[in-house]
């Protein structure tokens, strides 16, 4: 009985006591908030009625507003209004009003690059290498790309008149084109290289990129597809979900995908695998380098460390936060980081040392270690590490001294390749998309460049012919046979690609890509 009475004694004491304290903390707490939020008011006041330029009321909030978001020393936290939230919505949504033509300056015009899949510009017949000459009447001559951009984009639904000048016919055209909802994709169409290689890059992550995915995977796999290539390189980021939904595309039901934490209930979350994998025997290689980012590195990373894919490439960059956006008016959101995120294995990726350039492999000692579903061994704190890692292909001497030539004249050279191009479009000359660029048209540019104005040493151009044959050759083939033509030729001079494809064409199935790789996977996991 004393016993008991002294506990309760005792517990008492301490209820009055931690009771105590806790009233006077509350109103301690709730007393400085206010002299803090009085001080505020101070200053605002006093800049209003007494800095010697005056500011608006409104601008003086709006200004404080951006300054606390800038306080938080955090380069992913951002408050956006007007036309910059405007801005950060498109490139989420990849949404815009428009008429769906890719465009480039040419010689001193604005000239059609392509057009994209069922839009008001392909609708209209708008061919590659068309010159856009005149926009409402306005020559276009001496514009940037922004400037047409400015004019070419506008409300759904609106028209504007365009002139265009086409190689081979001797009149212009005039079309009135309606603007709509163009979607700019994340997922570019998919080409087939060296024979059964399946090739898709995700150049971000929008709205819709896990559906864009799954179709031209969808399409390769059904041209008889053995092997695929995700490209991720220079892949900024962006939603979450779509990547948790694009790696669902390649993992079994109840695969882990992602884990974040935060300080809310909310962001404590755990995304597992929900639907079956269509294509379950396709083996996988995953390109990556320093630009990919954040939700592109959730996505390789779920890949790895289910050792669904091989990652080839360079180490990320070593983004492991999450951001939200409160929308908090009607043209003004705050994004700022609200988690953590981390692989299946429990890696976080954040880059451990800003000592360590983006997309160089850190030292692997100074990182922890993590382990594959299979029981590989994967490091954490450094970016996604490529489980083969290959460097970025470099010029040879006489290319770099080329170059360096022709920087002050960049404008002349593109405007010479483009001249080219369009000239042999003329002519109808070359009719295979994988002609070999010869000596004769490396010549036919070299002319060109003179008669620009520009002349350099013959052992300059000789030293860097390889280069110009490469740059003639994407360029004839952009204009002549369109953008798949174009990559192809691309990805045949491409070292990580090519990389990419020696393993996939000598795998028939995940466990002998793995081996290849030089990461195999424990014999208890083989089936």
């Amino acid at each position: 009985m004393k016993r008991k009475w002294l506990v309760t004694a005792v517990v008492g004491l301490v209820a009055f006591v931690s009771g105590g304290w806790l009233a006077q903390q509350a109103p301690n707490a709730e007393g400085e908030r206010l002299r803090q939020a009085r001080i505020f008011e101070r200053v605002l006041n006093l800049v209003r009625d007494n800095y010697v330029d005056t500011i608006p009321e409104p601008e003086l909030y709006r200004q404080a507003a951006y300054g606390l978001v800038n306080q938080l020393d955090d380069p992913y936290s951002a408050l956006f209004m007007g036309d910059d939230l405007a801005r950060a919505d498109e490139r989420t949504s990849g949404d815009y009003g428009g008429i769906g033509a890719r465009i480039d300056v040419r010689n001193g015009w604005v000239t059609v690059v392509s057009t994209m899949p069922d839009t008001p510009a392909q609708r209209a017949g708008i061919q590659s290498g068309d010159r856009i000459a005149a926009v409402e009447g306005r020559s276009t001559k001496g514009w940037t790309v922004n400037q047409a951009v400015g004019v070419l984009r506008g409300e759904v639904g609106t028209p504007v008149s365009v002139r265009l000048e086409r190689v081979g016919r001797s009149e212009s055209i005039d079309v009135v084109l309606h603007r709509a909802k163009v979607h700019q994709r994340a997922v570019p169409r998919g080409v087939t290289i060296a024979g059964d290689i399946g090739y898709v890059s995700m150049d971000a992550v929008r709205v819709h990129s896990a559906t864009e995915l799954a179709v031209e995977v969808g399409h390769l796999y059904a041209e008889g597809m053995k092997g695929l290539i995700i490209d991720l390189r220079g892949n900024p980021g962006g939603i979450r979900d779509e990547s948790v939904a694009a790696a669902d595309l390649f993992l079994d039901p109840g695969s882990p995908i992602l884990i974040t934490r935060g300080r809310t209930a909310d962001d404590d979350l755990e995304f597992v695998d929900s639907l079956p994998q269509p294509w379950p025997d396709l083996p996988i290689v995953v390109l990556v380098n320093g630009g990919s980012v954040s939700a592109a590195e959730i996505l390789a990373g779920a890949l790895q460390d289910n050792d669904r894919a091989v990652i080839v490439g360079q180490p990320t960059y070593g983004k492991g936060l999450v951001q939200t956006q409160f929308h908090i008016g009607r043209d003004v959101a705050l994004r700022i980081t609200t988690a953590r995120w981390f692989t299946p294995s429990g890696r976080s990726i954040q880059r451990a040392s800003v000592d360590i350039p983006h997309g160089e492999t850190p030292d692997s000692a100074t990182l922890p270690v993590f382990f594959s579903s299979a029981g590989r061994e994967l490091r954490g704190g450094g970016g996604i590490i490529p489980d083969v890692v290959v460097p970025l292909d470099t010029l040879t001497d006489g290319e770099r001294e080329l170059a360096m030539a022709l920087d002050p004249h960049i404008t002349e050279y593109r405007d010479a390749l483009a001249a080219l191009a369009l000239d042999t479009k003329r002519t109808g000359s070359v009719t295979d998309a994988e002609f070999v660029v010869g000596d004769k048209i490396v010549a036919e540019l070299i002319a060109q460049m003179v008669e620009r104005g520009v002349v350099l040493p013959d052992s300059v151009w000789s030293g860097g012919r390889d280069l110009v044959a490469s740059h003639l050759g994407y360029e004839y083939a952009r204009y002549l046979f369109g953008p798949s033509a174009e990559l192809k030729r691309r990805l045949q001079e491409d070292g990580q690609v090519r990389e990419a494809v020696e393993l996939l064409g000598q795998s028939d199935n995940r466990e002998e890509l793995f081996e290849l790789a030089g990461t195999p996977l424990p014999s208890d996991t083989q089936g």
